[in-house]
């Protein structure tokens, strides 16, 4: 309908614009309750069985309330890499908490710092509680690479802004931006149908809630979209980001702190080895360098290799384990942690399950 217009000394004067009503309220309310929403770790939760980020935390709130004797971290390579069960069955070593398996699809050492804050905080790093950790490192641990969005949740703003990741802390400070994308899978009928059960009443994880399989999910085909297998092999060629080996560095000193004992191992690949262990090609430089400052510090690296073939019917991808692959990579694991950690390690030793070459 035209605008009004009404005479003023004889002139047709506008009628004034109408100024914004109720619907920009309303809708500038929706979006802070929103905001305030995705700042709540119970609604995070409780969607743990529809975004990446809630599955997460599911398995950080275990390890919190928990407080296991001996956590695995990780990203995807560790979260289907290494059962705690079997861990724990052939390590033979008192662990009274047990073991669990803290690894994080599409997690970089910035989200793992974040979790580790998170378990000190909770108290997990004092007294009892969690006294030895095993880190599965591989290259894409040390890039900024965040397809699932879990930086959002688990890096903590005030840093992000130190480090001059504007862009990211932004995301992190206001997540209804920073996670827009990883929101848009609910167009998918099957996470909208997730989402609206999950509305409705708790519903786990595919493959199982934190506490079902002690944080262990068995790979198998789907569990990772081909371009976060992509990223995270593309990764491998690229220098490591300069934050994010800050942020290692970090992680591990507070661990010493708090006393707990660490090791690093590397998960196994199908076509190729580590840049962290492999020859003296030049893009594996940075990550040599990387090795060979853990070693400096007296952190033990466990190099997962019996001397057999790596086998395909072992892998669901050239990076993930499936069940069988997990089996037995736990098996080494713990062969290599008796080696560090057993009755007859010596202090500060640097065995390994094989040798990690210089």
């Amino acid at each position: 309908m035209p605008s009004e217009s009404r005479s003023v000394l004889g002139s047709a004067v506008p009628a004034a614009l109408p100024r914004p009503g109720r619907g920009l309220v309303v809708a500038a309310l929706l979006l802070l309750a929103f905001e305030c929403l995705l700042h709540s770790d119970a609604v995070l939760h409780r969607y743990r069985s529809v975004f990446a980020a809630g599955r997460a935390l599911d398995k950080s709130l275990y390890a919190e309330a928990n407080c296991p004797s001996l956590i695995l971290l990780g990203n995807s390579r560790a979260d289907n890499g290494f059962d705690p069960r079997t861990l724990t069955r052939e390590l033979g070593l008192p662990l009274e908490r047990g073991a669990f398996n803290l690894g994080v699809p599409g997690a970089d050492t910035r989200v793992l710092a974040g979790i580790v804050d998170r378990l000190d905080a909770a108290g997990c790093l004092h007294g009892g509680g969690t006294r030895k950790v095993v880190l599965a490192l591989d290259e894409a641990l040390v890039q900024p690479i965040d397809t699932l969005g879990q930086a959002v949740f688990f890096a903590p703003p005030a840093r992000l802004w130190k480090d001059g990741q504007h862009h990211d802390a932004l995301r992190a400070t206001l997540r209804l931006y920073g996670y827009t994308n990883n929101l848009r899978q609910l167009r998918e009928p099957a996470s909208l149908q997730r989402f609206v059960q999950a509305s409705l009443g708790p519903v786990e994880p595919v493959g199982g809630g934190a506490a079902q399989h002690l944080g262990y999910r068995a790979g198998f085909g789907g569990l990772q979209d081909a371009q976060s297998v992509q990223l995270q092999e593309a990764s491998s060629v690229a220098p490591p980001d300069a934050v994010n080996v800050r942020q290692l560095w970090r992680l591990l000193d507070l661990l010493a702190a708090r006393g707990v004992q660490v090791a690093v191992t590397f998960p196994p690949l199908l076509s190729r080895e580590v840049l962290y262990l492999a020859g003296d090609a030049p893009a594996g430089a940075p990550y040599r360098a990387i090795a060979a400052e853990l070693r400096r510090r007296g952190i033990p690296l466990i190099a997962l290799d019996d001397g057999r073939p790596r086998e395909p019917a072992e892998f669901v991808n050239a990076g993930h384990l499936n069940d069988r692959g997990a089996q037995r990579y736990s098996r080494l694991l713990a062969q290599g942690l008796q080696r560090v950690w057993g009755p007859s390690a010596a202090p500060a030793t640097a065995a390994h399950a094989r040798p990690a070459a210089s």
